[in-house]
């Protein structure tokens, strides 16, 4: 496959940005379809991507609040592995999500204080309601734990998102965003005192 293809090489996002989901356990195979696809077979990457664009896209979309942008960065996380740049030292899931977050964060950078007060982290709505009063509390309580998550600092936030949100094990959240295992359950300790704390804020005793 060619450089100059990359982009055009990669499948059509999902549309609107998937679900908040679990990223899927690591596959017995993700170590050899990307060696067979390092070797030349396109097919294997095709399999890398469809299992991973999904959880990848859902994390950058709710990191960054922007569709498009987040769309550019699953783009970017793929195309390292067209490129050839993808070496992982340990499971290529790690490996996906760890550049995913770094190019979140550098997107974040770039963006002016008043701009990140405005950010919110989507929720996935849970089953549908069996009634009207019911949807109407469930869409309160959502927005709440929205402007409630936005609230946190951008590295709990991302703890939160990888733990909660992808499901992956605390070991794993440390490897991807730099940290040692006893500061990820210090920080998931932190930020659920926090969320706590945001959400009883203006409740009558």
């Amino acid at each position: 496959m060619r450089s100059g293809d990359v982009s055009a090489a990669l499948p059509a996002p999902a549309d609107p940005p998937p679900a908040l989901a679990p990223a899927l356990a690591p596959a017995p195979d993700d170590a050899a379809l990307l060696a067979a696809f390092l070797d030349g077979d396109d097919r294997a990457f095709e399999s890398i991507y469809q299992r991973y664009r999904d959880p990848v896209t859902s994390y950058a979309w709710r990191m960054l609040q922007r569709r498009e942008v987040a769309e550019e960065v699953a783009t970017e996380v793929f195309c390292r592995i067209v490129r050839g740049a993808c070496r992982p030292g340990g499971s290529l899931r790690s490996y996906l999500f760890t550049v995913t977050h770094r190019l979140c964060l550098d997107r974040l950078r770039r963006r002016s204080i008043a701009d990140r007060a405005w950010r919110l982290i989507r929720v996935t709505p849970g089953p549908a309601p069996d009634s009207p009063e019911a949807d109407a509390l469930a869409d309160e309580d959502r927005r709440r734990l929205e402007r409630a998550i936005a609230r946190l600092p951008e590295s709990h936030r991302a703890t939160v998102l990888l733990f909660y949100g992808q499901e992956l094990p605390s070991k794993e959240v440390a490897e991807i965003l730099g940290l040692e295992d006893h500061q990820v359950r210090s920080q998931l300790s932190y930020a659920r005192r926090r969320l706590r704390a945001l959400l009883t804020e203006g409740e009558e005793p």
